[in-house]
This record gives structure tokens, sequence and C-alpha cells, in this order.
């Protein structure tokens, strides 16, 4: 029979050293009722968190420095840096493409854990209706229709007929009581709370971790998806939204790192040693026989000896009753027709070759090949399919938030360094055409401030008058004398002619 073999992360896994609340060593058996394995579990997926919260404190403490630090007067390039978040952006959406998958490997895995569960409790339900199936044939054989029958048919027809047939008939009955016997012996021993604990509760938990795990996902990609935007329009507003969400976004993502770490120790020291787990199932010793028989089931062994020696007796009961009841017939001819026994004996006749047919299929379906392929499929479901699936999540979803550390590191620079800088730009004080008034001193007066200097220094009268003497240089012809009124209006190529009022 194919056997599942452990593939080399999960002796890996299994070697991590398991350590209680009080850090000290534990055993790495699966037990998840223990107390002491579930806190080594807890402190494995707590490692990742306690990781994330000491980095999230050490961005915080960079993005206060940003913040309070002065400003540069010369906008410098943040091409560079930029490109740098990029990479690690395009990284961090890689990982998460691979999560993806990973996240379908293990609901795969689980969906195969849960058919090959489906088809063994199918199995055993079969089981157990054909165990009932033959214990009400048992009944039917020793009721009314049956022997009661032939017994009173038998007790009119006087003491010799009682004699000679009613002896048959106890044996016949007792035959068909210790068939129903051996038949509930089986039963008795079969483990039928082998896989009822893997319930639909499971199945809704893993529903949820698969939701869990895709929103966490898609929000890590929104979160980047805003830096990349962020960047590209170099807007702080949407820096500084990527910085605030990125904080959630890596204490999810280490949580979740953090969770599958633990669910990958846990699951590798299943898969280490299945077996034992699954016999520990049982609830007393003749259960934990049985699975140990289903689940180390060899290649040309049929029904496990547990079960062998009852089905064998049941098989041997059945045809014995048969031979019995043949033997009833031929002995009956010497006290009546043939004809008052015809119906009660086709009667029982046909229930006890139901009963052998049940007997037989009974056999079939307690053969261990059948609930040993089942076993097998569901731990290679969990053991193989679903812990790649978990193994590449525990891989991708650190090596996302590493990225992200880096992208939500390096993002306050961005910020700091990005966005318009108000201030005044200098401009050429000798530009005749600069859009300034001249300086006033009180209300309805215009006098020069000939000691500043600068853009209002070149405004003034005295500036005024060497403009309208260049002009005059320009156009010999009009000469217009200068008193105190604001400065003329420029045309284009030369200034209008201007009146004085007397």
């Amino acid at each position: 029979m194919d056997t599942y073999k452990d593939i080399w992360y999960v002796k890996l896994l299994h070697e991590f050293p398991h350590l209680n609340f009080s850090f000290k060593e534990t055993n790495s058996t699966f037990e998840p009722e223990n107390k002491s394995y579930q806190e080594s579990l807890i402190l494995w997926a707590a490692a990742p968190v306690a990781f994330i919260l000491v980095i999230l404190f050490l961005a915080s403490c960079c993005l206060c420095i940003q913040c309070v630090k002065k400003k540069p007067q010369k906008p410098p390039r943040t091409t560079c840096i930029r490109i740098v978040v990029a990479i690690f952006i395009i990284f961090s959406i890689g990982a998460i493409a691979v999560g993806f998958f990973g996240n379908e490997q293990v609901s795969k895995g689980a969906t195969e854990f849960y058919d090959a569960l489906k088809d063994t409790n199918q199995t055993l339900g079969d089981i157990s209706v054909t165990v009932e199936t033959i214990a009400d044939v048992v009944e039917r054989i020793n009721g009314p229709a049956g022997v009661q029958a032939l017994k009173e048919l038998v007790s009119k027809s006087g003491s010799a007929a009682n004699q000679t047939l009613g002896v048959i008939l106890i044996q016949i009955e007792e035959l068909a009581n210790k068939t129903k016997t051996d038949i509930d012996s089986v039963k008795s021993d079969l483990p039928g709370l082998l896989l009822l604990k893997f319930s639909k509760e499971a199945v809704d938990v893993e529903f949820i971790r698969w939701i869990v795990t895709i929103v966490l996902m898609c929000f890590s990609l929104f979160i980047l998806l805003t830096t990349s935007l962020g960047c590209y329009k170099k807007s702080r507003c949407l820096l500084m939204t990527s910085v605030v969400l990125g904080f959630f976004g890596l204490l999810l993502v280490w949580t979740g790192s953090g969770a599958y770490l633990g669910i990958s120790v846990g699951a590798s020291d299943l898969c280490y040693d299945p077996d034992t787990f699954v016999e520990s199932l049982g609830e007393n010793k003749a259960e934990k026989d049985v699975i140990r028989e289903y689940a180390k089931c060899q290649v040309n062994k049929g029904i496990p000896s547990i079960f062998q020696q009852d089905i064998k007796n049941a098989f041997s009961e059945v045809s014995r009753a048969n031979t019995t009841l043949d033997k009833f017939i031929n002995e009956s001819l010497k006290f009546f027709p043939v004809a008052n026994i015809t119906r009660p004996v086709l009667f029982m006749r046909q229930q006890l070759d139901y009963a052998f047919g049940n007997v037989t299929s009974l056999g079939e379906l307690l053969d261990c090949r059948t609930l040993h392929g089942d076993y097998t499929k569901a731990v290679e479901g969990v053991c193989q399919t679903a812990l790649v699936g978990v193994a590449l999540l525990l891989l991708m979803l650190p090596f996302a938030g590493i990225c992200m550390i880096v992208v939500q590191c390096v993002l306050p620079r961005i910020w700091y360094l990005t966005g318009k800088r108000r201030g005044y730009r200098p401009v050429d004080d000798s530009d005749p055409f600069c859009h300034r008034p001249p300086p006033y001193n009180g209300y309805g007066t215009m006098e020069a401030d000939r000691d500043r200097g600068g853009a209002r220094g070149s405004c003034t009268l005295e500036y005024y008058r060497d403009l309208r003497r260049s002009a005059d240089e320009l156009d010999a012809e009009e000469r217009v004398p200068m008193n105190d009124s604001p400065p003329p209006a420029y045309h284009p190529g030369r200034f209008p002619q201007r009146y004085d009022i007397e």
C-alpha cells in the first residue's frame, strides 16, 4: 500500500525548539490539548509580532525626526530614492502574488483532506448501516414470520415432531443470535469517533482562514499601490496616507506571518508522526488497535485481525443456519406436507441469503485497503499539498514584510524632500518694468527713500527722473519736464508724450 513519507521541511520545522511560557523545553509531539505544547506554538506565533512592534517604534521615531527637521533651501532630487522604493514595491507585490498561490494551495490541500474525510465517513456510515441491517435480518428470521411460525406449526403436529424439529429450530435461532452477537462485536470495536472530531467546524475555520488571508494580502496591495502613486505624483498627502496605512499593514502582515509560523510548526509536528496522533483519537484500547491496523495496512492484508474472527464466525453461522434449515425441511416431510411449511421456509431462506450477502458486504467494507487509502489521501492533503502552501506563505509574508519595512523607512525621507516650498524668488532690481509701486511715506505724498536698497529703493522719484532723462536722449524733440507725478505708462518703443499742467 502507498504510505505517506514526510518531506525535508517537515523535519526542519519539527526540530524547532518548543518552549513554554517559562522558557522550558517541552515535547515536540503533536498534542493540541496539552497546555505546554499550546504555549510553545503561541511563543513561535508571537515572535514576529514582537519583532514588528520594535520596528514600528523605530520607524515612528524616524518619522518624528523628519517632521521636525528643517527644510532645505534648495530642493534636492528624489529620483534615486523613488527608484529604490519602486524596486522594493515590485518585490513586495511579487511576494504577495506568490502568497496568493500558497493560499490556494492550502485551500486545495484542505479540500483533499475533507474529500478523504467524507469518503471515510461514508465508509463508516455504510458499515454502520450494514451492521444494523444484519441485526434486523436476524430479528426477522427469529420473528413471527420465520422461526416462530415454524414453532407454532410444529407444536400442533404432536410431541414427536416437536422433539425432532423443535431442536433444529432452536439451533437455527441460536445461530442467528450468534451472528448478531458477532456483528455487534464488530460495531463495538469500530472507531466511530475516528474522524467525527474533524466536523463542520474545521471546514468553517478553513474558510475563515482563506478569507482573512485574501483580505490581508489585498490590503497590502492597496497600500503598495497607494505608495507607488504618491511617489509618482510626489504628493505629500498620498505619501503621508501611505505611511499611516503602512503601519497597520506591517502589523497585519507580520501578525499573519506569526500565525502561519505557529501553524507550520504545529502541522510539521503532526506530519512528522501522524499515525500516533490518529491512534490517540481512539477512546479505548480496542479502538486504538483498530486505528493502528488501518493506518499501517500492508499490501496483501484484508480485514484487520480484530474483526477477522467475528466476520469469519458470522459467515460460518449463516451457512450453518442454511444447512440446518435444509435439515429441517427434510425431517418435516415425516410429519406434515411440504405445502404447510413452504411460506415460512421460503421467507427464512430469503432472509438467510440476505444476511449472507450483508455479511459479505461488511467484510468488503472492513477491508483495511479501502480506509487506508482514504487515510493516506487525508494525510497527504494536509502534510504535502496544504503544508507546501503554508510554507510558501511563511516565506513570502515575511519577505513582503521586510520590503514594506524598507519602504516605510524611506517614505518619510521622500515626504520630507517632496512638495512645493513657498518663498520669495530673487528679482532683477534694475528691471524697469517690474510691477511694484514706489514707496509711500505718509498719506498723499511720495517721498524717495534713498536709503532703502533692493526692489523698493530702485523705484524712487529720482529713478523715474533718470528714466525720463534717458528717454529724452532718445528723442531730443520731446522734452517733458519731470514733476512729482507717478511714472508714465510704457508703450512699446517709446514713452507717450506728456504735458505739464501750469
